[in-house]
């Protein structure tokens, strides 16, 4: 029986090693070949060959404030915080109770991977202010400057909700941590450094822990659910390479870190961990849309890391074929 059970366990084991190979080879394939997609020759278009992709055409927009469309762009976003707060924001809360507003630091919460989670969604509220205040004209400055301060102001009545609400307080670091989301868009136009990487986030429901926690309660959002979500810093190496190196690495190809959590943190097993991984990653302005609908499209896709070959490298070793997917 014990040499059965060590055959078994030997057979497992060779399987797990070679479909770790075949997602090394699968790595390979991707780099090397991909790399006569590449199109080093492309001609100048609106972008220069930094590819400064949020570089407006002053064409596409009439440079001045449209009342009706300042108008509608207020109305929408009324609309849009009460769906959120009726479909989101409301489970995350109370029903009837209710406690004094009160301050909470909780610097202990998700290993503190909840501050990436109030980035990225100061960062998704920076670009949806950004899209309605150009729309109804005002200049790309203004445009950025008075997104980054919608989404700071929306993360402040958030959290002075979260002040009165009996299992959470108002917490300045989230705050901070959403404020600054919102001007990564600003940043990522004027800021250099920006051209060569990407902020992006993914999420895959790979355990319940979370879930099975809230149960009692309100039944759990995503949005809290940080067992199964992971951000991501990336780096695109085509833009950072010599122009004589960009003909043999496809232009599209990036290397992508990542950090997320263990379930451990919503089971309450000691020693929670965080998680880090390396993987390939998709930068999609890579392929230089030209409409100002299709760049906005591809802009607001590249903030999310799609399922690709990942290399988990702390605290354990793991291949995963297409991470975030587990299997």
């Amino acid at each position: 029986m014990r040499k059965a059970n060590s055959f078994a366990f030997g057979s497992f084991a060779s399987r797990k090693i070679n479909a770790k190979i075949c997602a090394f080879l699968l790595m390979l394939s991707l780099v090397f070949p991909a790399a006569a997609l590449s199109s080093p020759g492309d001609p100048l278009t609106w972008r220069d060959s930094t590819w400064d992709y949020r570089s407006e055409d002053s064409t596409d927009i009439k440079p001045h404030i449209e009342a009706g469309k300042l108008f509608g762009v207020a109305s929408l976003t009324l609309i849009a915080y009460g769906a959120a707060y009726g479909l989101v924001f409301e489970k995350g809360w109370w029903d009837n109770d209710e406690r004094g507003f009160h301050w909470e630091n909780d610097f202990d919460y998700a290993l503190n991977l909840d501050k990436f989670g109030h980035f990225a969604a100061g960062v998704a509220l920076g670009e949806f202010f950004y899209e309605g205040y150009r729309w109804a004209g005002t200049s790309e400055f203004q445009s950025y400057l008075f997104a980054g301060l919608s989404a700071l102001a929306t993360h402040i009545a958030i959290d002075i909700k979260d002040g009165f609400a009996p299992k959470w307080g108002f917490s300045i670091f989230d705050v901070l941590s959403g404020g600054l989301g919102g001007f990564l868009p600003m940043a990522e136009r004027y800021v250099p450094v920006f051209k060569y990487i990407d902020l992006k986030w993914s999420y895959w429901i790979n355990s319940n822990a979370y879930y099975d926690k809230e149960s009692h309660t309100s039944g759990g959002v995503f949005t809290d659910d940080y067992v199964n979500h992971t951000y991501w810093v990336s780096f695109k190496p085509y833009r950072m390479l010599p122009e004589a190196a960009r003909k043999y690495y496809p232009s599209w190809l990036a290397l992508a870190v990542g950090l997320s959590i263990d379930e451990k943190v919503f089971t309450k097993e000691p020693h929670p961990h965080r998680e880090v991984y390396i993987a390939l990653d998709y930068d999609l302005e890579a392929f230089r849309p030209q409409s100002r609908l299709a760049r906005t499209i591809v802009k607001a896709l590249n903030y999310f890391k799609f399922p690709a070959p990942t290399i988990q490298v702390y605290p354990e070793f793991h291949w995963y074929l297409l991470y975030p997917i587990k299997f």
